[in-house]
Parts: C-alpha cells; sequence; structure tokens
C-alpha cells in the first residue's frame, strides 16, 4: 500500500506543475477569446446606429467576426458551439446583403435598408447570445442614443469627403467668375 502511495506521489510532484499550466494556458485562451468577442460586440453596439454604420470602427469590427467566431482550431480541425455556427450564418446573410446593389428607386433602397436593419440585428443577437449577454431583438433594436447632430455631422462629412474628392480629381472644376470692379464716382 506504501509502494501506491509513494508512486502517487512521486507521479503528482512531477506532473502536477506540467498540468497546471496546461490549465492555466487553457483558461487564458479563453478568456481572451471571450475578450476579442466582447470588444467586437461593443464597438458594433456603439456604432448600431445607421447613422454610425459606415464608420471605420463598425466596419473593422465587421471584419473581425470570421476571425473571434471561428472557433477552436486543433490539429487542423476546427470546432465551433452551435452558438458560434449561428454568429457565423447570420454574419454570411448580412454580409452577402451588403454586397448586393443597393435598388436605384426610393422605395426600393427603403426595403434594402430595412432589410440590412433586419440583418443587422439579428447578427447582433447572435453575438450577445454567444457572449452571455440577455438582450432581446427589440432592445438592440431601440434602446440607441444617437443625437440628431451625430447623424448630421456623419452626412456633412461624407458630403464634403465627396465633394473635395472629385474637385481635386478634376471631375467638379471650380467655376471662378471675374466681376469687373465699378466704382462710382464722387461729384
Amino acid at each position: 500500500m506504501s509502494l501506491i502511495l509513494a508512486i502517487t506521489t512521486v507521479f503528482a510532484t512531477l506532473f502536477s506543475p506540467i498540468i497546471a499550466i496546461r490549465v492555466q494556458k487553457y483558461l487564458e485562451g479563453k478568456s481572451q477569446k471571450q475578450t476579442v468577442k466582447v470588444k467586437i460586440f461593443s464597438q458594433l453596439m456603439a456604432t448600431r446606429a445607421v447613422s454610425s454604420r459606415l464608420l471605420p470602427e463598425h466596419v473593422q469590427a465587421l471584419n473581425m467576426i470570421d476571425l473571434a467566431f471561428h472557433g477552436d482550431v486543433k490539429r487542423g480541425k476546427t470546432n465551433r458551439s452551435d452558438t458560434e455556427k449561428k454568429v457565423l450564418v447570420a454574419w454570411k446573410e448580412y454580409f452577402s446583403h451588403l454586397c448586393s446593389v443597393v435598388p436605384i428607386s426610393e422605395s426600393g433602397a427603403e426595403l434594402w435598408n430595412q432589410k440590412s436593419n433586419q440583418l443587422f440585428l439579428n447578427l447582433l443577437y447572435e453575438m450577445a447570445t454567444d457572449i452571455g449577454y440577455d438582450f432581446d431583438k427589440v432592445h438592440l433594436e431601440n434602446a440607441i442614443y444617437s443625437p440628431n447632430a451625430h447623424g448630421d455631422m456623419n452626412v456633412d462629412q461624407f458630403k464634403i469627403r465627396k465633394g473635395l474628392a472629385s474637385l481635386l480629381s478634376g471631375e467638379n472644376p471650380v467655376k471662378v467668375q471675374l466681376i469687373a470692379n465699378q466704382e462710382k464716382k464722387v461729384n
């Protein structure tokens, strides 16, 4: 009996630090992965107002979804949770829609925007579920504080950039009109 106890003690003494380090690395990896997911979700939540969806931070967060929600890769095999799969499906649907052509007609563009908004909300919902947040779709859609001035400012900045780009590229040259200086003579 004491031989078994001695062997167990030696085994525990030799291998417990190795096991502890492996467990610690596993937990750190999971924590880091969760941190990245939360960061992406937070950025999308912060920029979920329609007027903010063209901001670079929003686009960058969208482009990180594939990486963050890809699942665990071990020995060349991907292991995804069901919630990660749902996030990726929602992202593919939204991405496909974003890559489609926006109709020229006002009614067609309005329908396109409505579908875009719905797909984006589905994506946020699936991400929230994967991360562990209990948000419903109504909350995700309506609990947004976005002053009109911010939206107006984004639209104005966009117009200024487009106008300046077309001016500098020569598409829209500056029109200059000379007016003769006519001074009135005082008698």
